[in-house]
């Protein structure tokens, strides 16, 4: 995958939330534009753009229209298709903007369809595969019996959990972890903008896989050692993907559980996009098992999406809902709730920052 600079200077917090309320804003303009029921009905067809773009990925067609505009017949012969059903796949497609279409028939490459490429650092191909993923749209189909009994659908469709499922189903697990890689590089000037983390010392992603964080994290403190804990598989993919950025040589790869032992020793811990994964019980366990390794004095800043229950918030309330389709009763949560489980867990819970895209960095120390 290609790789460029993670350090990149975060947009500032103010002109963040203007863009995001003005786009909302926009949105809601157009849909008041039409009928309630037509404006309902397009709605509806959010599930088959999901699939427009894992099709898309799936045939590499971003690939290929980076080296030029192309008809739908030069590119089925490239990739093997039938012509006309990529000219309709990819008509649609350019709805959304993915693609263009000319007057002469030719498909042109826009913004979207470059980090839709496979070798794009965001990992977008990748978690456009994954979300059109059988498994994981056969959980959404079950949505309904989600809401009616506040369980996984997950884990009553496919019979485990969805890490489980992605032990016995690798390359699922690797468009994941791929895309959840992208999502965190985005995230990453944020992140380190946001949390005082030390010039010196050790910090400790907890179950960071393949270090897309640290790495980030690193390059912003070059005086920084880092230490990550992962399973025996991740660490392997972790040890090339550092190897690649030049910094093997400044990070401890330790196997760990999360839910069981961890043995590692720093100055700040980190888990990020880990807690929501889980119900409040299985969080209390998993932070206790990660203070009874820090040392007295020691941070823990833990990153995660901010819901409060009673507002509306157009990235966070639609991951929650996600997270109740595929995690073992995971969920968004307020930065309250955060601060209870991380006292529960035995550590002292301190400032709550928000960094400039609105995740919380929620801060904790471990007693003397």
């Amino acid at each position: 995958m290609a790789t460029r600079s993670q350090t990149r200077k975060a947009p500032p917090r103010l002109a963040v939330r203007v863009a995001t309320r003005l786009r909302q804003l926009l949105l809601r303009a157009a849909d008041r534009m039409l009928p309630a029921h037509l404006a309902l009905l397009e709605h509806t067809h959010g599930f088959a753009t999901t699939h427009v773009l894992a099709t898309m990925a799936e045939l590499g067609v971003a690939d290929h229209l980076a080296e030029g505009p192309q008809t739908a017949e030069q590119l089925a012969a490239t990739i093997g298709c039938d012509p006309d059903a990529l000219h309709r796949l990819l008509r649609a497609a350019a709805v959304s903007s993915v693609v263009r279409l000319d007057e002469h028939g030719r498909f042109h490459a826009t913004r979207f369809s470059e980090v839709l490429r496979a070798d794009h650092e965001s990992g977008a191909a990748d978690w456009c595969r994954y979300i059109g993923s059988a498994a994981q749209q056969s959980a959404w189909l079950d949505l309904t019996e989600s809401v009616r009994t506040g369980r996984s659908a997950w884990r009553r469709v496919h019979g485990a959990s969805m890490f489980e499922w992605f032990d016995a189903h690798p390359d699922e697990g690797r468009q994941f972890a791929a895309g959840l890689g992208g999502l965190t590089l985005a995230e990453i000037p944020a992140i380190v903008g946001g949390y005082p983390f030390p010039t010196t010392g050790t910090v400790c992603d907890l179950g960071g896989g393949n270090g897309v964080l640290l790495a980030g994290l690193l390059d912003a403190r070059p005086d920084l050692r880092g230490v990550l804990v992962e399973s025996p598989a991740v660490l392997d993919q972790a040890r090339s993907y550092l190897r690649g950025r030049g910094l093997e040589h400044r990070v401890e790869l330790v196997e760990g559980d999360l839910l069981g032992q961890v043995e590692a020793k720093a100055d700040v811990y980190l888990l990020k996009w880990i807690l929501h994964d889980w119900d409040d019980p299985t969080c209390v366990r998993l932070v206790r098992s990660v203070a009874a390794t820090m040392p007295a004095g020691s941070r823990l800043v833990v990153v995660e999406g901010s819901q409060p229950r009673n507002t509306v918030d157009p990235r966070f309330s639609m991951i929650d809902l996600q997270m109740l389709v595929v995690a073992e009763q995971g969920r968004e949560r307020s930065a309250d709730e955060l601060a209870a489980l991380l006292a529960g867990g035995g550590l002292d819970p301190g400032v709550v920052r928000r960094s400039n895209t609105g995740l919380l960095l929620a801060e904790a120390t471990k007693r003397g």
